[in-house]
């Protein structure tokens, strides 16, 4: 979820930051939160912090242009802040995010694509699920009348249980097809689905929970009786 908080809490958390150190600004690394990737490294001042505390989408202060600019202002892909994290010294900061979209400028996911020694690229695993549904939340409580999402929620639950009905349908002739597109269609069943418990205020977590619940029960070995039988 989303961390946000008001004016007087970021304003105590502002108030544990050592800005003097850097005359006013702290170097701040962004973090996915859902695969630990370092997306960006940029700087804060207190305003920016404050700022990035109360709208969950990160602040920070431009040294060129010597403003305070909104990460994704023009392009849309916002930096939606899960948790903020001071180092030792308290004159840095960690900042885990969802990312909305590639966060670099150039097109890439990370500003951080120059490695010394190439690297194997690394392919999107069950992390993007985590990173999609914090977009489908941002877009309900903050959407306008071009996002899907936010008219599809607005529409009602009938709506959206009437999407899942076709996307599961769509997912069935695929199947039965076997024309290749099931992946497809079960991607556009999962993603109205997500819709669904975001709209009913459902962390994914809950799922993962279940999941692993679920796994433990059927794979835990049985208990072992206190009794001993005749034979053992």
């Amino acid at each position: 979820m989303i961390l946000q908080m008001s004016v007087a809490e970021a304003e105590k958390i502002a108030d544990r930051v050592d800005f003097e150190k850097g005359g006013g600004l702290v170097p701040t690394i962004v973090q996915d939160a859902s695969n630990g990737k370092v997306l960006m490294q940029a700087y804060m001042n207190r305003e920016a912090l404050i700022l990035t505390l109360t709208t969950g989408k990160t602040h920070f202060w431009s040294r060129t242009r010597r403003r305070l600019w909104l990460k994704g202002e023009e392009s849309g892909h916002y930096s939606l802040v899960q948790n903020l994290i001071l180092d030792c010294d308290r004159d840095s900061i960690l900042i885990q995010v969802q990312q909305v979209g590639p966060c670099c400028h150039t097109g890439r996911d990370s500003c951080f694509h120059n490695p010394i020694v190439e690297m194997e690229e690394v392919r999107p695993d069950a992390s993007i699920l985590n990173r999609i549904y914090e977009v489908i939340l941002e877009r309900i409580r903050t959407g306008d009348n071009k996002s899907y999402v936010k008219n599809l929620v607005n529409e009602g639950e009938d709506a959206i249980l009437r999407k899942i009905g076709e996307e599961s349908t769509e997912v069935i002739l695929a199947a039965k097809d076997r024309s290749g597109s099931i992946v497809s269609e079960v991607t556009d069943l999962m993603f109205h689905i997500m819709i669904l418990l975001a709209s009913k205020k459902i962390d994914l977590k809950e799922l993962f929970t279940e999941f692993d619940s679920r796994h433990r029960e059927k794979t835990s070995p049985p208990e072992k009786s206190s009794h001993m039988y005749i034979g053992q």
